[in-house]
Protein backbone atom coordinates (compact mmCIF):
# COMPACT_ATOMS: atom_id res chain seq x y z
CA UNK A 1 0.00 0.00 0.00
CA UNK A 2 1.09 3.27 -0.95
CA UNK A 3 1.34 6.45 1.23
CA UNK A 4 0.30 9.83 0.15
CA UNK A 5 2.51 12.90 0.74
CA UNK A 6 1.45 14.22 4.19
CA UNK A 7 2.59 18.31 4.37
CA UNK A 8 1.98 19.68 7.68
CA UNK A 9 0.10 23.52 8.06
CA UNK A 10 -0.41 25.32 11.46
CA UNK A 11 -2.78 28.54 11.09
CA UNK A 12 -5.14 30.48 13.98
CA UNK A 13 -8.38 31.16 12.84
CA UNK A 14 -11.33 33.69 14.51
CA UNK A 15 -13.70 31.36 14.66
CA UNK A 16 -15.34 29.25 17.42
CA UNK A 17 -13.56 25.76 17.74
CA UNK A 18 -16.96 24.06 17.68
CA UNK A 19 -17.98 25.04 14.05
CA UNK A 20 -14.18 23.68 13.51
CA UNK A 21 -15.11 20.40 15.03
CA UNK A 22 -17.91 20.35 12.90
CA UNK A 23 -16.39 20.75 9.89
CA UNK A 24 -14.10 18.36 10.46
CA UNK A 25 -16.43 15.86 10.91
CA UNK A 26 -18.50 16.41 7.87
CA UNK A 27 -15.47 16.28 5.98
CA UNK A 28 -15.21 12.48 7.64
CA UNK A 29 -12.85 12.87 10.23
CA UNK A 30 -13.34 11.60 13.93
CA UNK A 31 -12.77 12.05 17.12
CA UNK A 32 -9.49 10.21 18.32
CA UNK A 33 -8.47 11.81 21.89
CA UNK A 34 -8.95 14.85 23.58
CA UNK A 35 -6.59 16.21 26.64
CA UNK A 36 -5.13 19.57 28.59
CA UNK A 37 -1.82 20.37 27.69
CA UNK A 38 0.43 22.87 29.54
CA UNK A 39 2.28 25.27 27.13
CA UNK A 40 4.17 28.87 27.29
CA UNK A 41 2.38 29.00 31.07
CA UNK A 42 -1.02 28.33 29.19
CA UNK A 43 -3.58 25.42 29.25
CA UNK A 44 -4.87 24.44 26.46
CA UNK A 45 -7.86 22.10 25.31
CA UNK A 46 -6.62 19.57 22.36
CA UNK A 47 -8.49 17.40 20.52
CA UNK A 48 -7.08 15.04 17.74
CA UNK A 49 -9.15 13.97 14.56
CA UNK A 50 -7.96 11.51 12.07
CA UNK A 51 -8.90 10.17 9.10
CA UNK A 52 -6.73 7.08 7.56
CA UNK A 53 -3.25 8.50 7.48
CA UNK A 54 -4.35 12.07 7.86
CA UNK A 55 -4.54 13.89 11.53
CA UNK A 56 -5.62 17.37 12.74
CA UNK A 57 -4.99 18.80 15.81
CA UNK A 58 -7.33 21.86 17.31
CA UNK A 59 -6.24 23.74 20.52
CA UNK A 60 -7.81 26.35 22.40
CA UNK A 61 -6.84 27.87 25.60
CA UNK A 62 -8.64 27.50 28.29
CA UNK A 63 -9.83 30.00 30.35
CA UNK A 64 -10.88 34.12 30.24
CA UNK A 65 -9.07 34.79 27.39
CA UNK A 66 -10.90 36.74 24.17
CA UNK A 67 -11.04 36.55 21.22
CA UNK A 68 -10.70 32.92 21.25
CA UNK A 69 -8.40 31.92 18.41
CA UNK A 70 -8.11 28.12 18.18
CA UNK A 71 -5.18 26.64 16.45
CA UNK A 72 -5.09 24.23 13.94
CA UNK A 73 -2.26 21.74 13.04
CA UNK A 74 -2.75 19.71 9.72
CA UNK A 75 -1.10 16.65 8.78
CA UNK A 76 -2.43 16.17 5.54
CA UNK A 77 -2.49 16.03 1.97
CA UNK A 78 -2.29 19.39 -0.18
CA UNK A 79 -5.79 18.51 -0.84
CA UNK A 80 -7.10 17.96 2.38
CA UNK A 81 -5.62 21.53 3.92
CA UNK A 82 -6.81 23.44 1.19
CA UNK A 83 -10.29 21.43 1.81
CA UNK A 84 -9.91 22.44 6.11
CA UNK A 85 -8.55 25.92 5.31
CA UNK A 86 -11.50 26.67 2.43
CA UNK A 87 -13.89 25.34 4.79
CA UNK A 88 -13.37 27.74 7.47
CA UNK A 89 -12.88 30.73 5.64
Amino acid sequence: MKMKKLNVKSIAVWIPSDRVHTSLLEMGFSIFDTTTTVSDGKFWSKKLFIRHEERVSVSEEIGDVYPKDPVITICGSTNTINKIIGALD
